[in-house]
């Protein structure tokens, strides 16, 4: 009988067929993975130019400079199915973020300064976990200050200004161009806090609307259309006689001594510095406004008041409209034993004093600018301060 001998794999070639088929399959997913990283990656950095290019346009559109404030992005921008994105924004700088569920690892952003998709996290910028760092307004000085309205927060209470730099040269001064709306106390990072107190000097007193009028005690008052804003809302830049609700900006109005920061002193009792015009004299490097920052001068001629008029309004004294426009001037009125002239008159305190009862400040109607007016100081008027 013939013998047949079954022919077989042995133990080795066996194993070498695994391994070739392992290092097929490996060679496929890599392939496979790469591929298909490509293709989510190129969804997220088209995701990330499109809202990029869609923002540039809401900063446009807006007519305030800004981009929207994170972290919510505006629903008209939108992503592909996958792709979530986020965002963080203080309206002058922003970062976007972009993630994919389809991947664990990739990972895109892009910011304003930089917007060429990268991957990684924005340089200079905080992630999208988290909001950018406010800007605070005891930071900035004439020199840093940016030429672009720009928003900033006051350290004290977190109440939000636009600022910006005006003018030219030797006259150019960086102005808050939201009317201040501090009513003492908050936090003290930059030791400028003003304590509030129940009648004796030294502090803030108010809302005093009702009250009667003071030289010695420093008040404030506060108008239904005062309507601070808080970080990381942005003020509004309607100056159209105040605006409607929300629109109307006209911060908190201050008597002369609230605004020079409440001094001590005095040689008479329950008397302050404020209220005297040379026994002794106010400080004027001192008043309510944030570390850095001072209130305007209101000399005639070489004031700041002056040099702003000049430099937005052409100097023009029968019109505001360069200090609606660019200095976004609110028709805020004043308070004399009352509100007056709110949505009709623009009336701002200077540290210039003419007398012991007299100081000078910025007024304005539809038709007329005066950059040296003179006032009592017991009335209530609105405050931008400039900074040092």
């Amino acid at each position: 009988m013939s013998k047949y001998r079954q022919q077989g794999f042995t133990i080795i070639e066996l194993l070498l067929v695994i391994v070739v088929i392992a290092i097929l399959a490996t060679l496929t997913y890599v392939a496979y993975t790469t591929i298909s990283d490509r293709a989510l990656s190129s969804a997220l950095q088209s995701d990330l130019k499109n809202a990029s290019t869609k923002l540039e346009t809401l900063k446009i559109e807006n007519g305030a400079d800004t981009y929207p404030l994170g972290p919510t992005l505006p629903s008209s921008i939108t992503s592909s199915d996958g792709t979530t994105l986020q965002y963080a924004s203080n309206g002058q700088t922003y970062c976007l973020t972009a993630t994919t569920s389809k991947s664990n690892t990739l990972q895109y952003t892009l910011s304003d300064d930089n917007r060429t998709p990268q991957q990684g996290t924005c340089s200079g910028h905080a992630d999208a976990t988290g909001a950018v760092p406010p800007q605070y307004i005891q930071t900035i000085t004439t020199a840093t200050c940016p030429t672009t309205r720009t928003l900033a927060v006051d350290a004290r209470d977190n109440h939000t200004y636009y600022i910006q730099k005006l003018g030219e040269g030797a006259n150019a001064r960086c102005w808050m161009l939201t009317n201040l709306a501090y009513a003492g106390g908050g936090t003290n990072t930059y030791n400028d806090t003003i304590p509030t107190g129940d009648g004796t000097n030294g502090t803030l007193h108010g809302p005093d609307n009702s009250g009667s009028t003071a030289y010695t005690l420093a008040k404030y008052y506060t108008h239904a259309g005062a309507n601070p804003t808080t970080n990381p809302t942005q003020p509004s830049t309607d100056t159209t006689g105040g605006g409607t609700g929300a629109n109307r900006q006209y911060g908190y109005l201050y008597n002369w001594c609230a605004a020079m920061g409440a001094q001590n002193g005095g040689s008479k009792p329950n008397t302050s510095a404020c209220a005297n015009a040379t026994t002794p004299a106010p400080n004027t490097t001192a008043s309510i406004c944030p570390s850095g920052w001072r209130l305007p001068t209101g000399q005639a001629t070489t004031g700041d008041f002056t040099l702003l008029n000049n430099a937005v309004n052409s100097g023009l004294t029968n019109t505001p409209t360069g200090l609606l426009s660019e200095w976004l001037a609110q028709r805020s009125g004043y308070w004399s034993s009352g509100f007056d002239d709110q949505s009709s008159n623009g009336r701002y305190w200077s540290a210039s004093q003419s007398s012991a009862s007299d100081a000078r400040s910025l007024g304005f109607t539809s038709s007329s600018v005066n950059p040296s007016s003179n006032v009592s100081k017991s009335r209530g008027y609105a405050v931008r301060c400039v900074a040092a």
